[in-house]
């Protein structure tokens, strides 16, 4: 049984290769002792002993003993160094982690009792640059396993692995074990578009965010997108629009809507609402209203289709493709529209416009219809974001992240493996409620080698012909 030891030793909990070199050059030590305690007998052997054929026997006991040993000694060196280059990046993560963990010189951060057993660690490798770790529960529980992440990254400061880092913590749902995702942090991932055709999926219902990651409609939600000025936030909501874009409108009333209140560059694309010449936002009020009759009226489509089929049709499967409506910069939006109604326009105030986005976020997903929000603080202020509308949102991106910043968008619970770094722009902390990207990982959006802006209206153009 492997139990914890305060005396063992710290070879014990090495690599394989190195054990087996430690062992392969002990053993070559004794064959060169046992060499040399021959050659002292031969040269004192007339003064020690009598010459005869004892003796020779002796001598010849010694060399041949000596040259076995060396050549286990020479053979278990080799065979050490042969593991050494065979053994797999995972294989040589685990008995990193099982040492900095067991050992006793390494600080034993899980508190073993001396005869306490070992849990077991197993690491899999699962893509380029990212593994899998998994640590049983026996002596410790779940929870006090969870805390060792930074260890855990700690153990990994080398010259091979020094660029990586736990990323993700998850228990399983029987607490069993605690998984650790493990990731080279400076890898890149992120895609470099040249051209808006090479743009895609390949699936209706998925928008491409990096390689390996991708936003699934069909389970998760509206997005809230959060960031400063050029952290990249606007042309990554572009990258996600030219693909809903790129799929053209079908016969159910799909929208690619976009609302710039500030009257900046989008709002000098064609079929992209701003503010009316008098400053006012009733346009955008009624396009909003417009994209919510448009739910409506899809969802209507469907129930026919549930009642005749017998049971529920899905958006995607009745041939509809997804709609959006974006706001750039929401705060900036909700300040335009006055707190109270007048009797000349009953409804253009605040509580229209933000009733009309919550009927949206919380209506829409079922119809194919989501709300990509943009802001560029993550904060919950009076004039901001409402909490009930950050909680509603699915999908959360943050730009150019910070420890504080992601706490206001996820319970601090999900950022634990986090640590502060400088990023750049496109350099985002994303999370989406699709059954894969459920916990907050690290994510590049695409980079954009075209004007991004002239083929956003194109794309516009051809949509709305």
């Amino acid at each position: 049984m492997n139990l914890y030891h305060n005396y063992s030793f710290i070879i014990r909990y090495s690599l394989p290769s190195t054990q087996l070199f430690v062992l392969g050059s002990l053993i070559s030590l004794f064959s060169a002792i046992i060499y040399t305690l021959k050659r002292l007998l031969l040269k004192y052997s007339g003064t020690l002993f009598c010459n005869g054929e004892s003796f020779d026997n002796l001598i010849k006991t010694f060399g041949k003993s000596a040259a076995l040993l060396l050549l286990i000694g020479v053979i278990l060196i080799i065979t050490s160094i042969i593991l050494y280059l065979t053994m797999s990046d995972a294989q040589r993560i685990k008995y990193m982690i099982r040492k900095s963990l067991f050992a006793y010189e390494c600080g034993n951060p899980l508190h073993f009792k001396d005869g306490e057993q070992l849990p077991r660690i197993r690491c899999k490798q699962v893509d380029t640059g990212l593994y899998e770790l998994t640590i049983s529960a026996l002596t410790s529980t779940t929870e006090e396993i969870q805390k060792i992440s930074t260890s855990i990254s700690s153990a990994l400061n080398n010259k091979r692995f020094g660029q990586y880092a736990v990323t993700q913590t998850d228990t399983d749902i029987a607490f069993n074990y605690v998984r650790f995702t493990i990731e080279n942090v400076t890898i890149h991932r992120e895609l470099i578009i040249s051209s808006v055709n090479d743009l895609t999926v390949g699936e209706p219902t998925k928008l491409i965010v990096q390689q390996g990651t991708y936003i699934d409609l069909t389970t998760s939600g509206s997005m809230l997108v959060a960031g400063k000025t050029r952290s990249g936030k606007t042309t990554a909501i572009i990258s996600l629009l030219l693909q809903a874009l790129k799929l053209g409108r079908d016969n159910f009333s799909s929208e690619v809507m976009i609302i710039d209140p500030k009257q900046a560059e989008l709002s000098r694309l064609p079929h992209v609402y701003t503010l009316d010449e008098d400053g006012e936002a009733r346009s955008i009020l009624q396009a909003i209203r417009d994209f919510a009759d448009g739910i409506v009226k899809r969802q209507r489509i469907l129930n026919e289709l549930s009642e005749k089929s017998g049971d529920a049709v899905h958006w995607w499967e009745a041939g509809f493709h997804c709609s959006f409506l974006f706001i750039d910069e929401y705060v900036s939006a909700r300040t335009i529209f006055p707190k109270k109604a007048t009797k000349e326009n009953g409804d253009y105030c605040l509580a229209t416009f933000d009733g009309l986005i919550k009927r949206i976020v919380t209506m829409g997903a079922s119809a194919g219809c989501y709300v990509i929000i943009s802001i560029a603080e993550a904060s919950v202020e009076e004039g901001g974001l409402p909490s009930m509308l950050k909680s509603a949102m699915s999908t959360k991106i943050l730009f150019k992240p910070t420890l504080t910043e992601g706490r206001l968008m996820w319970d601090s619970d999900k950022l634990k493996d986090f640590s502060e770094r400088v990023y750049n722009a496109g350099d985002a902390w994303f999370s989406s409620t699709d059954g894969v990207h459920d916990k907050v990982s690290y994510v590049h959006f695409p980079i954009l080698k075209f004007p991004a802006y002239r083929a956003l209206g194109e794309l516009l153009e051809n949509y709305y012909k």
